[in-house]
């Protein structure tokens, strides 16, 4: 028999993968009891059962070969499945019931048969183990975001690392049968097998829990920056974005144009039909919106049933025109399942040049021409140009009222 390569202490090492998955799982089961969601609780489920199948493992020989190779090996694929179960309850996606029990059904059966056979259980169970492996990775990989979440990597490359080790393992098995004879004497073959397995519980388990915060950290971000009912930007985040395209306007000297956009006695809706109804009604017209604006448009919620929508390079005929597309469209499009009717109306301005105009300014004047639609009847677009304080060196412009 060849020396190993690898001259680790099997045995030592299955106690060590054994503590690890009952620390991992007591420290889970203890920071998060109570509030296990989106596939913390399958995880934790998991390092119990890998536990439980590595106390099997370091039992062999004073327990009977049934329990100790056969069971202990379908609950390690079980702990497997739990941990893919896991992921897929993190990406929010469905877990059959045959995600979980099918594998370690299959490998229970399969290391039954093989009782025996401790080097054709090698053979078969290293592919089979790495197979597994990198569907768990594949999945984590294959629904990652576009951007950023490098716990996703870190998370996938362990278990790749743990396919290749497995894959050899069969390899190995296939081409020098005599080292795999007996199993587990100390230092032998097996050793690396366990060293991987210790190292992949730990590190699969902090990869995870990256994976957690990474995308808190996100949601946290994006909820900063979104109104968190229609997803669009909310108003902190419309002043910034806005003080750009208007210092980038100045730079430029081309157009800017701003509507506010204001629902009719909204709150009749909330009061008659309830804020949920209301709450539909709100999201569907910011869906009407974005519909008809371009995506260089910044679409913002302004605040209750108040939108804005700032325009680059638009002119003010050109943002009116846009304006009433969207009041007759709210006028005839049912906006929530009940037959509720509701109007927009729509104050209009634009920049186009003066270095005096500040985003306070096409606020304010976008705002009152708001206020004159709302006192002229409802369900109207008003533009008003810039007034001669506004901006250096124009002229008093007409006033332009489209009903």
């Amino acid at each position: 028999m060849s020396e190993p390569l690898f001259p680790l202490d099997a045995r030592t090492l299955v106690v060590v993968a054994f503590t690890s998955s009952i620390l991992m799982a007591a420290m889970l089961w203890v920071v998060f009891a109570g509030r296990f969601r989106d596939g913390l609780a399958h995880w934790t489920q998991s390092l119990w059962v890998q536990a439980l199948a590595w106390l099997l493992i370091a039992l062999r020989g004073a327990i009977p070969d049934l329990v100790s190779i056969a069971a202990a090996n379908g609950l390690l694929a079980l702990g497997w499945s739990l941990q893919l179960a896991a992921v897929l309850e993190f990406q929010r996606r469905r877990v059959p019931s045959v995600v979980v029990w099918a594998p370690a059904a299959i490998v229970f059966v399969l290391f039954f048969l093989l009782i025996d056979d401790l080097r054709l259980r090698f053979v078969l169970g290293g592919p089979l183990y790495g197979a597994f492996c990198i569907v768990i990775a594949g999945v984590a990989c294959t629904h990652r975001p576009t951007s950023g979440f490098r716990a996703y990597g870190l998370f996938a490359s362990g278990y790749l690392v743990a396919a290749a080790v497995m894959f050899l393992r069969g390899l190995g098995a296939w081409v020098e049968p005599q080292a795999y004879a007996a199993a587990p004497p100390p230092y032998s073959h097996q050793g690396l097998i366990y060293f991987v397995a210790c190292a992949l519980v730990v590190s699969s388990s902090l990869a995870y829990l990256l994976m957690h915060r990474e995308r808190a950290d996100e949601e946290t971000r994006r909820l900063a920056i979104t109104d968190p009912l229609t997803g669009i930007f909310n108003r902190r985040t419309f002043i910034e974005l806005a003080e750009r395209e208007l210092a980038r306007s100045r730079r430029d000297s081309t157009s800017l144009s701003l509507m506010i956009l204001d629902l009719d006695h909204f709150k009749q809706v909330n009061d008659t039909y309830g804020h949920l109804v209301g709450d539909e009604v709100l999201v569907a017209f910011t869906g009407l919106i974005k519909e008809r604006a371009r995506r260089a448009d910044l679409v913002v919620r302004y605040g209750g049933e108040e939108f804005c929508v700032l325009l680059p390079a638009t002119s003010l005929p050109a943002a009116v025109a846009l304006a009433e597309r969207i009041r007759a469209a709210t006028a005839a499009t049912a906006l929530a399942a009940h037959p509720i009717k509701i109007t927009v109306s729509v104050g209009v301005t634009a920049y186009s040049s003066g270095p005096r105009v500040t985003l306070e300014t096409l606020l304010a004047r976008a705002d009152e021409a708001l206020y004159r639609a709302k006192h002229e009847g409802r369900n109207r677009v008003v533009a008003l140009p810039l007034a001669e304080s506004d901006v250096d060196g124009q002229r008093p412009l007409p006033l332009e009222s489209v009903g």
